[in-house]
């Protein structure tokens, strides 16, 4: 058994941990969290947050006036310019501050020569502990000047995967916007989780500035955090070895469409892959119809692939209330378990494809 493995976890948990092990991770343990150095950053402290933070002191001044407010409370308005939330929206301070009794972990990337507060946070995840084992992240954040270098997003991750296997947790799940390349290469390439399933419309309208006033269809990933596939998959992404799937990797395998899906449900092909927008968001701004017409289409096309959940709402309902409410579920054949993405020749958009494996069949 690890040093770090306590009595009474098991033998395969105790592995996990120590594979997830911080110092693994170029992380060195300081009081109590964790400093980090980053190529363009510099040195980053990590910390995980509970009730007594409550109690820290920090500032907001991003409105331009400066404003007092604790660490927990900052948490509750970094949610708000990240995600462009209203206040409504975003988990409030008592929610945060017992996190971490249920299991979950509240972790926060910043600066330490500015401190916790809008001029030195760089990051947050928040996660919350179940009895299930399988740990819920509900967000991941980074500040936007370094989103997509450093792969800040991707350490914190790391830690929370370490910190949920030390709680109990043998796994863990989020979900995500299936048409964001950017977390679909972190999600399944760096980190080695698979897609499950797609929810339709799993928020109802969120309003949110950043996703804007679309349906939430999600992927819910899965995480298995006690596979040695995730476990070497994490350590090859830190070394530099891994080598993520290119376009040519994929080119051959066949290509889901609303045209093709009929076609591929009947030849039940091993894999498929399954074209996404090289930037979703730029494609809203200047193509609005185009933009909607293509998650219309990712429903059909992935919800027909995959096992696709829905809300079920009897006609009872207006009558009956909220048990007459129910989940449909109509199981698929595939999982999403990879990515592709990269540049074709005398293109200057990003092509981007999932890779879907079959799992059973019909």
């Amino acid at each position: 058994m690890s040093a770090e493995a306590k009595p009474g976890i098991p033998e395969t948990l105790g592995s996990a941990l120590d594979a997830l092990r911080p110092d693994r991770f170029g992380f060195q343990s300081r009081r109590r969290g964790w400093l980090k150095e980053f190529p363009s950053v510099g040195q980053v402290a990590l910390a995980s947050l509970s009730w007594p933070h409550a109690q820290a002191q920090s500032f907001d001044d991003s409105s331009g006036a400066c404003e007092a407010t604790n660490a927990l409370g900052l948490l509750v308005t970094l949610q708000q310019s990240v995600w462009g939330f209203p206040p409504a929206e975003a988990v409030p301070v008592n929610i945060l501050s017992n996190l971490k009794d249920t299991g979950g972990a509240v972790i926060v990337a910043y600066d330490p020569g500015k401190g916790f507060n809008s001029q030195g946070w760089l990051g947050f995840a928040i996660g919350m502990g179940t009895r299930s084992g399988v740990l819920y992240s509900h967000m991941l954040g980074v500040r936007e000047d370094l989103r997509g270098i450093n792969d800040l997003g991707w350490y914190l991750k790391v830690l929370q995967g370490y910190l949920a296997v030390k709680s109990g947790h043998h796994a863990m799940t989020w979900t995500y916007d299936p048409l964001r390349g950017a977390n679909a290469r972190l999600n399944l390439e760096k980190l080695g989780a698979r897609m499950i399933n797609l929810t339709i419309d799993k928020y109802g309208v969120m309003r949110s500035s950043l996703y804007g006033n679309v349906p939430t269809d999600r992927f819910t990933a899965y995480w298995d955090l006690l596979d040695p596939l995730t476990l070497g998959r994490l350590q090859t992404v830190y070394d530099g070895r891994y080598h993520p799937l290119t376009l040519d990797d994929v080119a051959e395998i066949p290509e889901a469409t609303i045209e093709s899906l009929p076609e591929l449900l009947l030849m039940q092909p091993e894999s498929v892959r399954y074209l996404i927008p090289g930037d979703v968001d730029a494609l809203m701004r200047q193509r609005p119809d185009e933009a909607i017409q293509w998650r219309q289409q990712m429903r059909e096309v992935l919800g027909g692939l995959m096992t696709r959940r829905r809300a079920r709402i009897d006609e009872l309902f207006v009558e009956e209330g909220p048990i007459a409410v129910d989940t449909e579920i109509e199981p698929g054949l595939y999982v999403a378990t990879g990515f592709a993405t990269g540049y074709l020749p005398g293109e200057d958009e990003r092509t981007s494809y999932y890779i879907l494996t079959r799992e059973r069949a019909s």
